[in-house]
Order: C-alpha cells, then sequence, then structure tokens
C-alpha cells in the first residue's frame, strides 16, 4: 500500500479524498507540511497527525503492519489514547525503536545536548513542524548533515545498525562534530586560542592552520569564524562553508589529510600542498551567487488572520472570545470599520480580510497581547514582500510565544 498520510488518513477513516487534496494544494503553496496544514485547517487535531506519523514511519520500517496500525489507530481515536498506549494494548513493542529517535541519535553523536532536544521538540511541537527543519532553520544542522542522520537513523529502525554504532558513524560522517571544534585552537575548556599558528614545524596542525597556511582562507577569517559558532553555538564547518570561505568538498578533503597526516600516512606539508594546489590550479570551486526565490502567490496574499491560523495563535475559541468582547463593547466596530450601521458580522469579516484592522481588533480585544499580535503582523508583512520564508515566520513567532532564548532578536 502506499504509505504517504493522506493515504493513510483514508484508509484509518479521518479524512475523504477532497480534504487530502485541499491540503496538498496549500502545501504546495506554503512549503509546510500536509500534516501541519491539515491540522491548521481544523480537519484533524495534533495528537491525531503525531499518532499517524508515528505509524507511518514504523509502517515503512517494516515494524508495524497496515493491520496493526489500523487496529491501535481506533484505540487512539475512540480511547483518546497515544499510540504509544495503543500500541501496548495490541502487544506490539512500542519501545522497540529506544535510541532511534532523531534527537536521541543527536545526543548519542554529541551534536546536540540532551535539555537542547527538548527545547527544540517542545519548538516542533507547537510550530507543527518537523524537528529536522527546526533545526536546519535554528541553524543548528545544515542540510548533508540532517540527511546524514536521517538515514542512519533509518538504518538503525531497521534493525540493521545498533544505535550506539549509528551515533559513532554520524560523529565522523559530519563536517565537524563538537570535539573537532578544537581544530581551530580551541582548548578543552572552550578558550579560543588567537595564536593559533604552529610555533615548533607543522606537527599536529590544527584545521584552520592547514586552511590558513594552504592559502584557503585568512587568519582573520578563522577568528570570524570561531567568534560566530562560539556565539551561535555552531560547529565551525558550517560557519566555515555558509560564508562562503571554502566549499564542503574541500573541507571534507581538509579533515579526510589531516586525520591521514595524523596516523602518519602522510605529511602535514604534503596535505598543505594538496590543499594549496586547489588555489593553484584553479579547481577550487567559485560559489555561486544565490538567488532567493520570491513569495509565493500564497505567501504574497496572506493576511494577518491566516497567518495566526498557521502559527495556531487564532483557534476558534481565541476568535469567538474576540466576538464576544466586541459585541460587549459596540464602540470597538466603530474604530475598525469606517462604514456606518455595519454589523457585527460584517465588520469581522472586514477584519479578517484586511490585516491592519485584524490587528487593531485584536489590540482592541486582547490587550493584554498587543506586542505579540503587532510581532505577528510585521513577520506577516514581511512574508507578503518576500523577506521571510513562510516556516521560517512561523518558527520565530512560536519562539517569540514563548518567550524563548533563541527567538530573533533576543
Amino acid at each position: 500500500m502506499d504509505l504517504r498520510l493522506g493515504n493513510l488518513l483514508g484508509h484509518f477513516g479521518l479524512l475523504d479524498e477532497p480534504e487530502v487534496e485541499k491540503a496538498l494544494g496549500v502545501a504546495t503553496e506554503t512549503g509546510l507540511p500536509v500534516g501541519k496544514v491539515l491540522v491548521m485547517l481544523e480537519r484533524i487535531s495534533n495528537p491525531t497527525l503525531k499518532a499517524v506519523l508515528e505509524a507511518q514511519w514504523m509502517m515503512k520500517d517494516g515494524l508495524l503492519s497496515l493491520e496493526q496500525a489500523k487496529t491501535a489507530m481506533d484505540l487512539v481515536k475512540r480511547n483518546g489514547w497515544n499510540f504509544s498506549d495503543a500500541l501496548v494494548a495490541i502487544e506490539v513493542d512500542a519501545y522497540a525503536t529506544k535510541g532511534a529517535r532523531l534527537g536521541e541519535l543527536l545526543v548519542a553523536a554529541g551534536q546536540l545536548e540532551e535539555d537542547d532536544v527538548d527545547t527544540f521538540l517542545k519548538v516542533s511541537n507547537q510550530s507543527l513542524l518537523p524537528l529536522g527543519r527546526v533545526l536546519i532553520l535554528l541553524d543548528r544542522m545544515n542540510e548533508p548533515g540532517l540527511d546524514a542522520a536521517l538515514k542512519l537513523q533509518h538504518q538503525i529502525r531497521l534493525g540493521n545498525l545498533a544505535p550506539e554504532e549509528g551515533a559513532s558513524q554520524l560523529r565522523e560522517t559530519l563536517l565537524l562534530t563538537p570535539n573537532q571544534r578544537l581544530d581551530l585552537g580551541e582548548d578543552s575548556n572552550g578558550n579560543g586560542g588567537k595564536n593559533r599558528m604552529p610555533t615548533k614545524g607543522m606537527e599536529n596542525m590544527k584545521l584552520g592552520e592547514l586552511l590558513v597556511a594552504a592559502g584557503l582562507i585568512s587568519e582573520k577569517e578563522v577568528d570570524i569564524a570561531l567568534d560566530i559558532a562560539s556565539a551561535n553555538n555552531k560547529m565551525i564547518g558550517e560557519v566555515l562553508t555558509e560564508h562562503s570561505w571554502i566549499e564542503e568538498d574541500v573541507l571534507e578533503q581538509a579533515l579526510t589529510m589531516q586525520k591521514e597526516a595524523r596516523q602518519n600516512r602522510i605529511t602535514y606539508q604534503e596535505v598543505v600542498e594538496r590543499l594549496r594546489s586547489q588555489v593553484t590550479t584553479g579547481t577550487y570551486p567559485i560559489q555561486e551567487a544565490v538567488v532567493t526565490p520570491g513569495p509565493t502567490a500564497f505567501e504574497q496574499s496572506l493576511t494577518l488572520y491566516e497567518f495566526l491560523r498557521l502559527t495556531g495563535y487564532m483557534t476558534p475559541n481565541k476568535l469567538s472570545t474576540v466576538i464576544t468582547t466586541v459585541s460587549q463593547k459596540p464602540k470597538i466596530l466603530s474604530e475598525i470599520t469606517s462604514t456606518p450601521n455595519i454589523s457585527l458580522k460584517q465588520a469581522i469579516k472586514q477584519a479578517v480580510q484586511d490585516s491592519s484592522r485584524f490587528q487593531l481588533l485584536l489590540i482592541k480585544t486582547l490587550p493584554d497581547e498587543r506586542d505579540v499580535v503587532t510581532a505577528a503582523h510585521n513577520l506577516q508583512k514581511q512574508v507578503n514582500q518576500g523577506k521571510l520564508k513562510l516556516d521560517r515566520s512561523i518558527l520565530e513567532f512560536t519562539l517569540l510565544r514563548s518567550s524563548h532564548k533563541l527567538a530573533t532578536g533576543a
């Protein structure tokens, strides 16, 4: 059977085909996961979505049959259980994949702290964005690193790889692990050294020193990269590649050759000469200008009301509270519309379609949330203008609402 989310929702009796098709259309326009769109459209609940997604990956990895998944989902719907409890009830080992969660794998590989994972999972749950996308949007992982982690995670789930072995492979696969930050001059306590050039020959040259000696980057760029990495809790390799100081394939070559030098297979002088040839032979790739795509039609026309629906802030209950407040304070009507003798229903409809009016309506009816509403309006306008992608804006708003330290401007 096709295990795509839409097909599973239909098979589990949760949605019909037209509803899925509508969600797919919105997902294509926005770049958001179709599951999040379905929650935003109030077609399924967030707990139900999580249960279906868990069933989906377990079936893909051969850990659960379609019939078992359907039985478990029936229990979830009927009893309001979480999916793990439903699996236990049908005598399926709900914990067979311990160590196969992405967050667990990244912690075991030394890429994240457990406290960080808890924080990012909360952000993922609130924004309904996958954990991997949250980590990329927050610059905690790059695409190649995430792809490597997901592939190893898949092998662990299939039972082809022990969790500890997968973590070990991930440490070796990623461009730079936390320990490799030391290669640019940090000591074991995380103190950055400004005098990184070797004073006694070329024995045990650090990665930064190798790149500088080969003429691929300058000492100043290494210093800046180290400062940026320290300030943003990022990997140095990510900083070097993100700022186009070196290309990823060159960094991989440098790390590979550095490892060979440490094993005494080649000398550090040979490493420097080979890296230098990247420049002298003209094989060192030049970074092409990146063209940022403009906003989609959906993003251009996105209203504040729609944005707040997407973020999960504007729930039906909250909108009901707003309408009730306006009905009790008729003066607010005259402040949000210039049309005389307008009905409450018409005024609300105008506000929903006009972002500035809707912002004013929320401020008047929810005065304690003025700052949150204002921030949402600013983010929504940036999406309209193509200055910010929709998924990034949703993430930033989620962080802002939770007053998290990683929120923009915090």
